[in-house]
């Protein structure tokens, strides 16, 4: 097996917690109105997954967001409410600072607006990943062959030498099925084991 020398992180549950409930609150405050409401209107709706999977700016899904909730905020105070979902997970962090030598990515189905509010928002995320494959940006979701061709793509590998950890057991399935070395995420801490086995091996 030829050893990795790519790594991809998944987003929401691996490098962070993600509290969809948190944003639903907050963004219904914003607007005053439940959080229930917003659930209908982003999530039941299917309007979050057809944004994960392309066609809409950072700006199609503010000016959405505006006139689905009402939102009258600045850019900036929805940004902060967007991307304030995720919560980064430390172990995690500190896991992939042992592959900071290699080319690595976040490899996430999410948004336009999230990727837009990252670096901003989430510095210590964004800073760690030289890529950010966001289904968004690459107009396929996991568990696709498209999405992981666009994210090796963007990294200039094979799947052969790329290694992905997800909380997903069918993305981590269709990885293997594709020939990268994926792992099921449990904690940082058994990242952090996998990884140093990886890099002593």
């Amino acid at each position: 097996m030829m050893k990795s020398r790519v790594f991809l992180f998944d987003l929401g549950g691996v490098v962070c917690r993600f509290h969809r409930e948190r944003r639903l609150e907050n963004l219904g405050a914003a607007c005053g109105l439940p959080a229930e409401r917003v659930d209908e209107e982003l999530y039941s709706s299917g309007l979050i997954s057809a944004w994960d999977g392309g066609g809409a700016s950072a700006g199609d899904v503010e000016g959405e967001i505006r006139r689905r909730l009402g939102f009258t905020g600045t850019s900036e105070e929805l940004r902060r409410i967007w991307c304030g979902a995720f919560e980064p997970d430390p172990e995690v962090l500190a896991a992939a600072d042992l592959v900071r030598a290699y080319p690595t990515a976040l490899f996430t189905d999410n948004d336009a607006l999230l990727l837009a509010g990252l670096p901003q928002e989430l510095p210590e995320v964004d800073d760690r990943f030289g890529a950010l494959a966001f289904s968004c940006a690459l107009g396929a979701t996991k568990p696709s062959a498209d999405a992981f061709a666009g994210a090796l793509g963007l990294l200039g590998a094979t799947a052969e030498e790329a290694f992905f950890v997800d909380d997903r057991e069918a993305n981590v399935r269709a990885a293997r099925s594709l020939g990268l070395t994926a792992v099921l995420f449990e904690s940082g801490a058994a990242l952090r084991r996998t990884l140093e086995e990886l890099l002593a091996g």
